[in-house]
C-alpha cells in the first residue's frame, strides 16, 4: 500500500496514511465510526520529503498496515508548526471535505492579476491563524503584506482563501449585501467602509471576525484558496458554478448544508 503524507490544517498537522485522499478526507470528517462531523482542508504534499526540524522518517516507519492487513489511517509527524517549515514545491493537490465526508479535490493554477479589481476583499485565514478581515490588497499583495517581517503581525506562510461580498466589495451601504450569511452584517459593513475610505492609507487591513467559522468556508468562497510567503505564492481556484451544480453536485450539496443566520 502506497504512503501519503497530507498537511491538515483543521487543525493543522502533519500526517502520514495508506489513505487516498477520499478516504482520509472522510475519516477526518466523520471518523472510523461516524461518531464526529466536521469539515476538513487539507494538502497532499510529496511523500518523500524531508522536512528540517521535523524527525519526519519515525512517523513514515509507523505508516504500515496493521497486524490484519488494514491500511494505517494516520502516523503523526507534527501537530505544531509543520506548515511554516514545508516549501510550497512540495504542495500538491488541496483537499476540501464536508462534514459529511465528501471530498473536493482542486489543482494549483496561474494566478493573474488580471482578476476582478474591487475596492476591498474579505479574507479568510485559515492556517496558521483563523481571523477572517477585510483588506484592500489583492490576494498576492495581501500575502506578501503578511508575510512581510516588517509587519507586526508577521505571518512566515499563510492559506487563506477569498469570500464572497457581492456589491459591498465596491459600496458598504448597498442593500445588495443583506441576504449574504454573514452574522457580523453591521460591523462588516462599519469595516469595509473604514477600509474603502482609507484605500490610500497605512491601514490594509481590519479584523471583522477572530475565529473561524468553518460551515461556510466552502459555500461562500468566491474565487478559491492562496497559499504563500515572500517568495512563493500557490492559487487554488474553486470550480465554476456550472461544474459545482454538475459534476461535483454531491460534493455541492453537501457543502450547502449551513445554518443560515
Amino acid at each position: 500500500m502506497p504512503q501519503h503524507l497530507y498537511l491538515s490544517t483543521l487543525p493543522e498537522a502533519l500526517i502520514f496514511s495508506m489513505l487516498p485522499p477520499t478516504e482520509f478526507g472522510k475519516y477526518m470528517a466523520i471518523g472510523d465510526k461516524k461518531l464526529s462531523s466536521a469539515n476538513s482542508i487539507f494538502f497532499e504534499l510529496d511523500p518523500d520529503i524531508e522536512i528540517p526540524g521535523l524527525n519526519i522518517q519515525v512517523a513514515r516507519e509507523r505508516c504500515v498496515p496493521h497486524k490484519d492487513g488494514s491500511p494505517r489511517r494516520s502516523a503523526y509527524v507534527s501537530i505544531y508548526r509543520a506548515f511554516e517549515r514545508i516549501p510550497l514545491s512540495a504542495f500538491s493537490a488541496l483537499h476540501l471535505t464536508t462534514k459529511d465526508g465528501l471530498v473536493l479535490s482542486l489543482q494549483s493554477a496561474e494566478y493573474s492579476n488580471d482578476d476582478k479589481v474591487q475596492k476591498a476583499y474579505l479574507y479568510q485565514e485559515i492556517c496558521p491563524v483563523v481571523p477572517r478581515v477585510v483588506s484592500n490588497l489583492g490576494p498576492r499583495e495581501f500575502c506578501q503584506y503578511v508575510t512581510h517581517v516588517d509587519n507586526p503581525l508577521f505571518l512566515p506562510k499563510m492559506l487563506f482563501a477569498d469570500m464572497k461580498l457581492g456589491a459591498l466589495a465596491n459600496d458598504p451601504d448597498s442593500m445588495d449585501g443583506d441576504d449574504l450569511p454573514y452574522l457580523e452584517m453591521k460591523h462588516l459593513r462599519s469595516c469595509l467602509a473604514d477600509i474603502q475610505s482609507n484605500s490610500g492609507g497605512n491601514k490594509k487591513s481590519k479584523v471583522v471576525r477572530r475565529g473561524l467559522r468553518a460551515d461556510i468556508i466552502f459555500f461562500m468562497i468566491e474565487n478559491g484558496f492562496y497559499v504563500g510567503d515572500q517568495d512563493d505564492f500557490l492559487y487554488y481556484p474553486m470550480p465554476s458554478e456550472d461544474a459545482l451544480l454538475g459534476k461535483h453536485h454531491r460534493w455541492w450539496n453537501s457543502a450547502m448544508k449551513v445554518e443560515r443566520y
